[in-house]
């Protein structure tokens, strides 16, 4: 007896395992999706009750669609542009994102009230995207460029130039495609590089050039080493304009000394005076009849100082003394 109640327990859940089976949905970005239940025959339309579609992202789940016995159909917000279809009982989801991953719930029930469930898990699927291209010289003519991507990817391919990269003695592939190794290097070898991987969902590619220099901190050093060259020259400069203008205004200021050294100001109005002496020899002379030469006798020179005040008056502001002295 305990065994025959353990079949019927098998039983009810073989049939609960059944019918809550679950599809997993794997479509790409921006696709057309197309859930669908299991066909129903004739019989199970003419004793349809209602269909109903839900959406359970974690522990939230809303109303997509529901249609019953009227055939009246209600479509919401939460799973976006959405259609279903009875005649082969489909929900459509048109041009995807990732708001619209969660696991879909299709619940059919029958006019004797029984009730059939169907759980699909949608999960979007993107392209891959490659982030960068390292470049690592690993001698001073050998490169190794490595194509970082993220996401899964079906395929990789190298192209320089444009034109793929195939394998040979100086080139070689590692890491499914993801490393690309350049041996005995050339400066035809200094060209675009790029890395595109796939899936199908789509695409994505990254550039990289390779250049002269012989690793990435040398390339830094270079730059540093321009920056701080840029930098003294510029100094140099503005300490160059410095000194010249200095200089001119040190010139100027001698020519400004040597102006007002020739050129002084003269007043409208002077006043001179200097003192005048007056000399005479007084003479005196006996009478006519006493006269002769030997007669005359010299009383001698007589001098008076004299006082005199001149004005000088000019219309010119500032003129020079030689050319004032001629002009008076």
């Amino acid at each position: 007896m305990p065994g025959c109640f353990i079949y019927i327990w098998l039983c009810f859940f073989t049939v609960f395992v059944r019918e809550t089976e679950v599809k997993e949905v794997q479509m790409g970005l921006y696709s057309r999706v197309e859930l669908t239940g299991e066909e129903l025959d004739q019989q199970t339309v003419d004793s349809l009750r209602s269909v109903e579609w839900t959406k359970r992202i974690g522990s939230v789940t809303c109303l997509c669609f529901k249609k019953n016995t009227t055939f009246s159909a209600e479509y919401s917000q939460c799973c976006g542009r959405a259609h279903f279809y009875l005649n082969n009982n489909s929900l459509i989801l048109e041009n995807v994102t990732a708001k619209d991953e969660g696991v879909y719930t299709e619940t059919i029930i029958r006019g004797k009230g029984t009730t059939k469930s169907q759980n699909f898990t949608l999960l979007i699927q993107y392209p891959p995207s490659v982030t960068e291209i390292v470049v690592s010289w690993t001698s001073n003519t050998s490169v190794t460029l490595k194509c970082e991507v993220s996401g899964v990817f079906l395929h990789l391919m190298w192209k320089r130039e444009g034109l793929p990269v195939l394998e040979k003695h100086r080139h070689s592939f590692s890491e499914r495609n993801q490393t690309l190794h350049i041996s005995n290097i050339t400066s035809s070898d200094y060209e675009t590089y790029s890395c595109i991987a796939s899936n199908e969902y789509g695409e994505s590619e990254q550039h990289t050039y390779i250049t002269g220099e012989n690793s990435t901190d040398n390339r830094g050093n270079s730059a540093a080493g321009q920056i701080v060259l840029s930098s003294g020259l510029t100094l140099a400069g503005v300490l160059g304009l410095f000194i010249v203008f200095f200089c001119l205004y040190k010139n100027h200021q001698r020519d400004a000394d040597k102006v007002h050294g020739v050129y002084q100001e003269v007043p409208d109005t002077e006043e001179v005076t200097f003192s005048l002496y007056i000399c005479t020899d007084l003479i005196t002379s006996k009478e006519p009849s006493q006269a002769s030469f030997e007669d005359y006798s010299a009383v001698g020179p007589t001098c008076r100082e004299e006082t005199v005040t001149l004005y000088w008056v000019t219309n010119d502001q500032s003129t020079s003394c030689t050319d004032a002295g001629y002009d008076k």
